[in-house]
């Protein structure tokens, strides 16, 4: 069994998968991700999977610019889907401040190069008749954004990955990390399922590598203890409402498509 690798990632989300996707598509061909349970399992799973690239930092603009530009890329070379829908990005406002802060937005917008429209109420009802604008100023359009399936980017960018040789391991925990002569030492338990739980299996591995990259969202805090250092992300708790479907909404859709993402 390989243990020796130029970069390890701890975390197979889909930022761990695509920090060792883009390190491999860079040169670095020695490459590991290691998972403690399946791929997408962690924060990855639940994320609502928006695509805005309406964004006041112009670095996140050019990033999701670039997400834009890379989806189809991975989607061609996988022959996978990344459950990329290019609805559109509604933002509503209900006073004249909220648009100013748009017009603050489309200033940077505008300098990264992202398309966009400013609407009345009355092309809003126009566009989309189901919204009620009757307490609307107006509202920014941003026919690039759209959605993604978080867990579907993270699978396809995992067989991209392991095309350009990087190895993926699952149902394994990074237990300890060791800093000794230029090289880290990570040691790992292999997990296995009983009664349910994800448990350690007795069986211990450890790696060696000379970069080591930490990915592993909620749990930053207890990587980042075994570290002995400090990483600026803690979880915070969000709420999300799955509904039943909207007779019309579906009604609307049969002839319009679908409607934009509404914030």
């Amino acid at each position: 069994m390989k243990t020796n690798y130029q970069a390890i990632v701890v975390g197979g989300g889909v930022v761990g998968v695509s920090i060792a996707y883009h390190l491999a598509l860079r040169g670095l061909k020695d490459v590991l991700v290691l998972e403690r349970d399946e791929l997408t399992s962690g924060s990855t799973w639940h994320a609502a999977g928006l695509l805005p690239l309406f964004n006041m930092s112009y670095a996140t603009s050019h990033i999701h610019d670039y997400s834009l530009k890379l989806y189809p890329l991975l989607e061609k070379q996988t022959e996978m889907s990344v459950g990329f829908s290019q609805v559109g990005n509604l933002r509503m406002a209900q006073t004249n401040e909220r648009m100013d802060e748009y017009k603050l937005y489309a200033s940077t917008a505008e300098t990264v190069g992202i398309p966009y429209e400013w609407l009345t109420p009355k092309d809003i009802k126009e566009r989309w008749p189901l919204i009620n604008t009757s307490d609307l100023v107006g509202a920014i359009f941003h026919p690039t954004d759209g959605y993604i399936n978080p867990a579907d980017v993270t699978q396809v960018m995992a067989k991209a990955s392991r095309n350009l040789g990087v190895d993926i391991i699952r149902k394994i925990e990074a237990t300890s990390f060791n800093y000794e002569k230029d090289v880290w030492k990570v040691s790992c338990n292999y997990m296995e399922e009983k009664g349910g739980n994800l448990v350690p299996s007795g069986e211990k591995v450890s790696f060696l590598c000379e970069h080591l990259i930490t990915a592993t969202g909620n749990h930053s805090q207890a990587t980042a203890k075994k570290l002995g250092i400090k990483i600026p992300a803690i979880p915070v708790e969000h709420q999300y409402i799955v509904t039943e479907k909207d007779p019309e909404l579906q009604r609307y859709r049969e002839k319009n498509g679908e409607h934009p993402v509404i914030r």
